[in-house]
């Protein structure tokens, strides 16, 4: 769609394309949270830096949260629990774990951005809800009922502290088989039920 013939300072019209503005939009927004932080980024520094107008924002994201969500969605990368059979978990979650160094650019921008940004009580709460709902969630109802949630979620501690580790130590290298095997036993133990 055009704007018409000319702008207001005469120049030809601009194809608005919203699909790539959304795209510059979150771009930036992804640098920005995860060099400052959820407090310190203004809409306004994000609309600046994408080169749109700060109404922008609002209407594609809804609110500055809603943008911050759309930044962990575009850098999610989340495992496939319920197509894995629950035998093969473990060995899935550590190969999982240990592939996290190779994920994308927006991978990485939104743990930097979640991790910088935690101290807020809304990304806490966002945080929270995104853990439950994709990850522990899913994962307790695939394990027996007793004590489902707190081994699901210790199984995903493990999972994102992992990747988490290997990033901070810019860790690329190829797992060592034992290593590998080694971690597969420690999620064997974390989905493992108690007696």
């Amino acid at each position: 769609m055009t704007t018409g013939t000319t702008d207001r300072d005469g120049q030809p019209p601009r194809t608005r394309d919203r699909e790539a503005t959304e795209a510059r939009i979150l771009d930036c927004a992804a640098r920005l949270f995860a060099e400052q932080g959820y407090r310190t980024v203004t809409v306004r520094a994000i609309a600046t830096g994408a080169g749109v107008n700060v109404a922008l924002i609002n209407r594609y994201f809804g609110s500055k949260l809603g943008l911050f969500d759309a930044v962990l969605g575009a850098g999610a990368t989340l495992p496939q629990l319920s197509a894995v059979p629950l035998d093969e978990l473990p060995r899935y979650l550590a190969e999982y774990a240990m592939r996290r160094r190779q994920r994308s650019a927006d991978s990485s921008r939104a743990l930097s951005a979640a991790t910088r940004s935690v101290e807020s009580p809304e990304i806490r709460e966002l945080l929270r809800e995104r853990l439950e709902n994709q990850l522990i969630g899913p994962l307790a109802a695939r394990l027996p009922a007793t004590e489902a949630r707190r081994r699901a979620a210790l199984c995903v501690a493990v999972l994102i502290g992992t990747g988490y580790v290997r990033g901070l130590l810019a860790d690329d290298t190829p797992p060592d088989p034992a290593f590998l095997d080694h971690l597969t036993d420690v999620f064997r133990t974390c989905l493992r039920q108690l007696p």
